[in-house]
């Protein structure tokens, strides 16, 4: 019997976390030779199949994958909505990606935010690895979840991913109370409420170089007002080299 986040159980028929389709269980060749620790695999072929990767050409700004018949709105290098956050905001930020935000990465949210079931956290500790070697001179600073999806879940997912990863970082932001939940808002709703995150007041940012840069991490970029509230509160201190990741875009 396996746990899982508050309290949960698992089975213990070796299933796929996103299709529930039964796993193999036999073991190669290569594992039985090999010296290295043996790893259940948790997702099937078919599912891991259904990720995709982001391959360009891309927006300067976000991130995201540009269609080649898009690519006649751009304008240095950036998609409308950039411009828009250029124009109104006077935000230039650099923001990448490494998969779409598709059906399949859906499904894994669900399996590790909705389901609380942790196992699913593993998934992506290649591609963070690889980021990180990339940016190891970077302080990486986790996106925040509310006190109310804490206590629901038991975990903020950014962290676990990063720690996952072995990746360090400074746990320095976090959600302004609300009373309205994010899901119950519209997509105009979410792009007004862009001050909702703050730095903790026990943080010790105050001790941290400001010349210091920052990568701020989250799970999936969408309308990009949750990376542009936590780029605010951390310029309101005094960082000047913020930029941002996320697994999909």
């Amino acid at each position: 019997m396996i746990k899982l986040a508050n309290n949960k159980v698992a089975p213990l028929t070796p299933a796929c976390l996103i299709c529930q389709e039964s796993l193999p269980d036999t073991l190669t060749l290569r594992q039985v030779l090999s010296w290295s620790k043996i790893d259940q695999p948790l997702f099937c072929q078919s599912c891991l199949e259904g990720f995709c990767k982001i391959q360009g050409p891309t927006c300067g700004q976000c991130g995201r994958e540009m269609a080649e018949e898009d690519q006649e709105h751009w304008s240095d290098g950036v998609c409308r909505d950039c411009q828009r956050w250029r124009h109104f905001h006077q935000w230039t930020f650099r923001h990448q990606a490494s998969y779409h935000y598709n059906e399949s990465f859906k499904q894994w949210l669900v399996v590790l935010k909705g389901q609380g079931d942790i196992r699913g956290r593993f998934l992506f500790k290649r591609d963070l690895q690889s980021v990180y070697r990339k940016h190891s001179d970077a302080v990486w600073v986790p996106m925040p979840s509310s006190s109310s999806k804490l206590t629901n879940k038991g975990f903020n997912q950014t962290a676990l991913l990063l720690d996952a990863a072995n990746i360090p970082y400074v746990d320095m932001l976090e959600m302004k109370p609300t009373t309205t939940k994010q899901v119950y808002k519209s997509r105009l709703d979410r792009l007004k409420d862009r001050d909702k995150i703050q730095v903790k007041a026990d943080s010790g940012v105050e001790l941290m170089d400001k010349q210091k840069n920052i990568l701020l991490f989250d799970d999936v970029y969408t309308t990009g007002t949750t990376m542009f509230s936590a780029y605010k509160a951390l310029r309101n201190e005094g960082f000047s080299h913020i930029g941002g990741f996320s697994l999909a875009r």
